[in-house]
Protein backbone atom coordinates (compact mmCIF):
# COMPACT_ATOMS: atom_id res chain seq x y z
CA UNK A 1 0.00 0.00 0.00
CA UNK A 2 1.64 3.41 -0.86
CA UNK A 3 0.54 6.81 0.12
CA UNK A 4 1.04 10.04 -2.09
CA UNK A 5 1.38 13.42 -1.61
CA UNK A 6 0.38 15.00 -5.14
CA UNK A 7 0.78 18.70 -5.93
CA UNK A 8 4.10 20.02 -6.43
CA UNK A 9 5.69 16.31 -5.65
CA UNK A 10 4.62 13.30 -5.47
CA UNK A 11 5.92 10.34 -3.18
CA UNK A 12 5.24 7.18 -1.49
CA UNK A 13 5.69 6.70 1.74
CA UNK A 14 3.86 4.17 4.04
CA UNK A 15 3.94 0.76 4.92
CA UNK A 16 7.30 0.92 2.59
CA UNK A 17 11.56 0.98 3.47
CA UNK A 18 12.69 3.68 1.50
CA UNK A 19 14.87 2.63 -1.64
CA UNK A 20 15.95 4.64 -4.64
CA UNK A 21 14.55 8.34 -5.63
CA UNK A 22 14.15 9.48 -8.93
CA UNK A 23 12.99 12.80 -10.57
CA UNK A 24 11.09 13.10 -13.07
CA UNK A 25 9.85 16.83 -14.25
CA UNK A 26 8.38 17.96 -11.26
CA UNK A 27 7.69 14.69 -9.80
CA UNK A 28 9.47 12.70 -7.35
CA UNK A 29 9.18 9.21 -7.27
CA UNK A 30 10.78 7.22 -4.79
CA UNK A 31 11.02 3.40 -5.32
CA UNK A 32 10.31 1.54 -2.04
CA UNK A 33 10.43 -1.93 -0.77
CA UNK A 34 7.18 -3.46 1.08
CA UNK A 35 7.35 -3.59 4.65
CA UNK A 36 4.36 -4.47 7.34
CA UNK A 37 2.66 -2.05 8.06
CA UNK A 38 -0.47 -1.88 11.15
CA UNK A 39 -1.68 1.51 9.60
CA UNK A 40 -5.30 1.80 9.12
CA UNK A 41 -4.58 1.99 4.99
CA UNK A 42 -3.36 -2.19 5.44
CA UNK A 43 -6.84 -2.88 5.45
CA UNK A 44 -6.57 -1.76 1.57
CA UNK A 45 -8.31 2.05 2.37
CA UNK A 46 -8.31 4.09 -0.04
CA UNK A 47 -8.97 8.31 0.42
CA UNK A 48 -7.66 11.54 -1.38
CA UNK A 49 -7.61 13.85 1.28
CA UNK A 50 -6.99 17.14 0.03
CA UNK A 51 -6.92 21.03 1.01
CA UNK A 52 -9.75 22.50 -1.33
CA UNK A 53 -11.32 19.79 -3.16
CA UNK A 54 -9.87 18.13 -6.19
CA UNK A 55 -8.70 21.22 -7.90
CA UNK A 56 -5.87 20.56 -9.84
CA UNK A 57 -4.96 18.31 -12.79
CA UNK A 58 -2.89 15.54 -11.10
CA UNK A 59 -5.64 15.24 -8.17
CA UNK A 60 -8.10 14.92 -10.79
CA UNK A 61 -6.17 12.17 -12.87
CA UNK A 62 -5.91 10.02 -9.79
CA UNK A 63 -9.19 10.36 -8.72
CA UNK A 64 -10.08 9.24 -12.56
CA UNK A 65 -8.08 6.22 -12.21
CA UNK A 66 -9.04 5.17 -8.73
CA UNK A 67 -12.56 5.03 -10.95
CA UNK A 68 -11.31 3.10 -13.35
CA UNK A 69 -12.87 3.03 -16.57
CA UNK A 70 -16.53 2.33 -16.09
CA UNK A 71 -17.00 5.98 -13.42
CA UNK A 72 -20.92 5.21 -13.74
CA UNK A 73 -21.21 2.33 -11.12
CA UNK A 74 -19.63 4.33 -9.15
CA UNK A 75 -22.39 6.45 -6.79
CA UNK A 76 -21.61 9.00 -4.56
CA UNK A 77 -22.75 10.04 -0.70
CA UNK A 78 -21.94 13.86 -0.57
CA UNK A 79 -21.75 14.94 2.98
CA UNK A 80 -23.23 18.60 3.09
CA UNK A 81 -22.94 18.98 6.90
CA UNK A 82 -19.66 21.31 6.92
CA UNK A 83 -20.82 23.70 4.47
CA UNK A 84 -24.11 23.74 5.84
CA UNK A 85 -22.93 24.91 9.50
CA UNK A 86 -19.80 27.42 7.64
CA UNK A 87 -22.45 29.57 6.02
CA UNK A 88 -23.31 27.53 2.97
CA UNK A 89 -26.36 26.98 1.34
CA UNK A 90 -28.78 23.96 -0.17
CA UNK A 91 -28.29 25.74 -3.77
CA UNK A 92 -24.14 25.90 -3.36
CA UNK A 93 -24.77 21.91 -2.51
CA UNK A 94 -26.82 21.76 -5.22
CA UNK A 95 -24.64 23.25 -7.71
CA UNK A 96 -21.55 21.37 -6.05
CA UNK A 97 -23.09 18.15 -6.88
CA UNK A 98 -24.28 19.21 -10.36
CA UNK A 99 -20.19 20.02 -11.21
CA UNK A 100 -19.48 16.87 -9.59
CA UNK A 101 -21.84 14.94 -11.59
CA UNK A 102 -20.09 16.41 -14.74
CA UNK A 103 -16.78 15.75 -13.86
CA UNK A 104 -17.23 12.35 -12.82
CA UNK A 105 -20.06 10.63 -14.27
CA UNK A 106 -20.82 9.11 -11.32
CA UNK A 107 -23.63 6.51 -11.59
CA UNK A 108 -26.15 8.16 -8.49
CA UNK A 109 -25.62 10.97 -6.49
CA UNK A 110 -27.09 11.50 -3.12
CA UNK A 111 -26.89 14.51 -0.11
CA UNK A 112 -27.27 12.93 2.69
CA UNK A 113 -26.43 15.19 5.79
CA UNK A 114 -25.90 13.10 9.56
CA UNK A 115 -26.95 16.81 11.32
CA UNK A 116 -30.61 15.21 9.62
CA UNK A 117 -30.71 12.03 9.05
CA UNK A 118 -28.93 9.53 11.48
CA UNK A 119 -29.06 5.87 13.03
CA UNK A 120 -30.83 3.50 11.46
CA UNK A 121 -32.45 6.04 8.88
CA UNK A 122 -28.73 6.86 7.72
CA UNK A 123 -27.85 3.30 7.74
CA UNK A 124 -30.62 3.05 5.08
CA UNK A 125 -29.91 5.61 2.98
CA UNK A 126 -26.53 4.69 2.10
CA UNK A 127 -27.31 1.16 1.87
CA UNK A 128 -29.44 2.24 -1.18
CA UNK A 129 -27.04 3.51 -3.08
CA UNK A 130 -24.96 0.18 -3.35
CA UNK A 131 -21.52 -1.59 -3.18
CA UNK A 132 -19.30 0.48 -5.26
CA UNK A 133 -19.67 4.16 -3.17
CA UNK A 134 -17.53 7.04 -2.97
CA UNK A 135 -17.53 9.23 0.68
CA UNK A 136 -17.22 12.86 -0.16
CA UNK A 137 -17.02 15.00 2.55
CA UNK A 138 -16.58 18.79 1.67
CA UNK A 139 -15.31 21.83 3.13
CA UNK A 140 -16.60 24.59 6.24
CA UNK A 141 -17.10 24.03 9.60
CA UNK A 142 -14.74 21.19 11.20
CA UNK A 143 -16.20 20.99 14.55
CA UNK A 144 -20.12 20.37 13.17
CA UNK A 145 -19.13 17.56 10.94
CA UNK A 146 -16.85 15.46 13.52
CA UNK A 147 -19.77 16.29 16.08
CA UNK A 148 -22.87 15.24 13.50
CA UNK A 149 -21.07 12.28 12.50
CA UNK A 150 -20.01 10.91 15.74
CA UNK A 151 -23.44 11.72 16.68
CA UNK A 152 -25.74 10.25 14.00
CA UNK A 153 -23.43 6.85 13.71
CA UNK A 154 -22.25 8.18 10.49
CA UNK A 155 -18.70 7.62 11.60
CA UNK A 156 -18.97 3.94 12.51
CA UNK A 157 -20.24 3.47 8.80
CA UNK A 158 -17.79 5.24 7.24
CA UNK A 159 -15.04 2.52 8.91
CA UNK A 160 -17.61 0.12 7.48
CA UNK A 161 -17.91 1.15 4.11
CA UNK A 162 -14.41 1.48 3.95
CA UNK A 163 -13.68 -1.63 5.03
CA UNK A 164 -15.93 -2.93 1.88
CA UNK A 165 -13.87 -0.80 -0.07
CA UNK A 166 -15.26 2.58 -0.28
CA UNK A 167 -13.21 5.69 -1.28
CA UNK A 168 -13.18 8.76 0.95
CA UNK A 169 -12.55 12.17 -0.32
CA UNK A 170 -11.97 15.14 2.03
CA UNK A 171 -12.30 18.79 1.40
CA UNK A 172 -9.89 21.08 4.06
CA UNK A 173 -13.00 20.01 7.00
CA UNK A 174 -13.46 16.69 5.38
CA UNK A 175 -9.88 16.11 5.07
CA UNK A 176 -9.11 17.24 9.12
CA UNK A 177 -11.86 15.36 10.08
CA UNK A 178 -10.61 12.24 8.44
CA UNK A 179 -7.09 12.61 10.19
CA UNK A 180 -5.80 11.78 14.05
CA UNK A 181 -7.40 14.74 15.31
CA UNK A 182 -9.96 17.51 14.67
CA UNK A 183 -7.78 20.11 16.76
CA UNK A 184 -5.92 20.52 13.72
CA UNK A 185 -8.91 23.36 13.23
CA UNK A 186 -6.74 24.96 15.85
CA UNK A 187 -3.90 26.44 14.40
CA UNK A 188 -6.09 28.92 12.19
CA UNK A 189 -9.11 29.03 14.40
CA UNK A 190 -11.06 29.49 11.67
CA UNK A 191 -14.08 27.75 12.74
CA UNK A 192 -16.27 28.45 15.40
CA UNK A 193 -16.16 25.58 17.84
CA UNK A 194 -20.01 25.85 18.89
CA UNK A 195 -21.18 25.95 15.10
CA UNK A 196 -23.47 29.04 15.64
CA UNK A 197 -24.18 27.76 19.16
CA UNK A 198 -26.01 24.85 17.86
CA UNK A 199 -22.94 22.58 19.44
CA UNK A 200 -21.61 22.71 22.91
CA UNK A 201 -18.82 20.22 23.69
CA UNK A 202 -14.86 20.39 25.02
CA UNK A 203 -12.81 20.28 22.19
CA UNK A 204 -9.79 20.63 24.19
CA UNK A 205 -10.36 16.69 25.48
CA UNK A 206 -8.36 14.68 23.22
CA UNK A 207 -11.01 12.10 22.99
CA UNK A 208 -14.11 14.44 21.87
CA UNK A 209 -11.57 15.64 19.44
CA UNK A 210 -10.45 12.39 18.28
CA UNK A 211 -10.98 12.19 14.22
CA UNK A 212 -11.25 9.32 11.79
CA UNK A 213 -8.05 8.12 11.92
CA UNK A 214 -8.17 6.97 8.43
CA UNK A 215 -4.54 8.65 7.78
CA UNK A 216 -2.71 6.26 9.29
CA UNK A 217 -2.31 7.97 12.56
CA UNK A 218 -1.28 11.29 11.09
CA UNK A 219 -2.70 14.22 11.24
CA UNK A 220 -4.47 16.98 8.21
CA UNK A 221 -3.47 20.48 7.93
CA UNK A 222 -5.14 22.19 4.98
CA UNK A 223 -4.81 25.74 3.60
CA UNK A 224 -1.01 25.49 4.52
CA UNK A 225 -0.79 28.86 2.37
CA UNK A 226 1.32 32.07 2.75
CA UNK A 227 2.04 32.51 6.51
CA UNK A 228 0.46 28.68 7.24
CA UNK A 229 3.19 27.14 5.28
CA UNK A 230 5.99 28.89 7.23
CA UNK A 231 7.68 25.58 8.95
CA UNK A 232 7.80 28.15 12.38
CA UNK A 233 4.54 29.41 12.77
CA UNK A 234 3.60 25.29 11.98
CA UNK A 235 5.98 24.66 14.30
CA UNK A 236 4.75 27.03 16.97
CA UNK A 237 1.38 25.52 16.57
CA UNK A 238 1.76 21.98 17.28
CA UNK A 239 3.92 22.46 20.62
CA UNK A 240 1.39 24.94 21.25
CA UNK A 241 -1.72 22.62 21.09
CA UNK A 242 0.22 19.32 22.14
CA UNK A 243 0.53 17.78 18.26
CA UNK A 244 4.23 17.04 18.36
CA UNK A 245 3.35 13.58 18.88
CA UNK A 246 2.67 12.80 15.21
CA UNK A 247 3.28 13.55 12.44
CA UNK A 248 1.23 16.66 10.36
CA UNK A 249 0.69 16.35 6.85
CA UNK A 250 0.62 19.70 5.38
CA UNK A 251 -1.54 20.65 2.60
CA UNK A 252 -1.34 23.87 0.24
CA UNK A 253 -4.50 24.49 -2.22
CA UNK A 254 -3.93 22.43 -4.95
CA UNK A 255 -2.21 19.42 -2.81
CA UNK A 256 -3.38 16.21 -1.87
CA UNK A 257 -2.68 13.27 0.62
CA UNK A 258 -3.95 9.87 -1.33
CA UNK A 259 -3.59 6.23 -0.23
Amino acid sequence: MACVLIGRALYLRCCFIFATVSVIGDIMVVVALPTPCAVNSARGHRLVLTSNGLTSSSLQSEFQRMLGNSPERWSLWYIPTATLNDGGTLLTVSRTVARLQSDYSFGRVEVIDPERVNGSALRSRVAGLGQDLVIWAESGNTYALRYHLRQSGGDALVYELMDQGAIYVGSSAGSIVAGRTVQMAFWKNWDDRSAGGTISVNWTDPATAKGLDLAGGRSIFPHANGRYANKTWQDEQARRYGHTDHEVVKLADGEGFVI
